[in-house]
């Protein structure tokens, strides 16, 4: 027993163990960064969610682009051309395209975890794009310039090649 505890006090006393001791405890420092990192973007990402479900202008423009998008005599390429530009429907079709160009920069720089809003807004992105697409195109004609949007067209072709997959409820 003498001999194990003379082995047991040389081998904490060694330097290779204090090393160990040392690199586990920045292992453990790393992933606890990364688990609040990564719970921080989830939180962020679900204050999104919830906040935008009180915005009266958003659900305005959700609503105005179904409607010209649905309208047999509207066009919708018309409210990005000059004299419509400044019109209350282009302004709410704007303030949904920028809503959620400003989520795709978020997005993108890491703020908001884009697995949970896929999963959560999918076919408001999808459908958003699709109806909002003649308009960003007006957009970009008549200025010149093919920036505009250009961070949601993204994001809608990533998930354009991931849609949702349906879940099966186990028995």
């Amino acid at each position: 027993m003498e001999e194990f505890c003379a082995g047991l006090v040389s081998l904490l006393g060694s330097k290779a163990f204090a090393n160990f001791v040392l690199a586990t405890g920045v292992a453990v420092a790393i992933v606890s960064v990364l688990s609040a990192k990564s719970t921080a973007k989830r939180k962020q990402t679900a204050d999104l969610m919830f906040g935008t479900r009180a915005d009266a202008e958003l659900t305005k423009g959700y609503k105005r682009l179904q409607a010209l998008h649905n309208a047999p005599d509207a066009n919708i390429r018309s409210f990005a051309k000059d004299d419509k530009r400044d019109s209350e429907e282009a302004n709410d079709i704007r303030y949904v395209l920028n809503h959620w160009e400003r989520i795709c920069v978020g997005i993108n720089q890491g703020i908001y975890c884009e697995k949970m809003l896929h999963e959560a807004s999918y076919s408001t992105v999808m459908n958003l794009y699709a109806q909002a697409n003649p308009f960003i195109a007006a957009i970009r004609e008549s200025t010149g310039k093919h920036t505009f949007y250009q961070e949601l067209e993204s994001l809608a072709k990533r998930w354009e090649k991931k849609p949702l997959v349906k879940k099966t409820t186990p028995r």
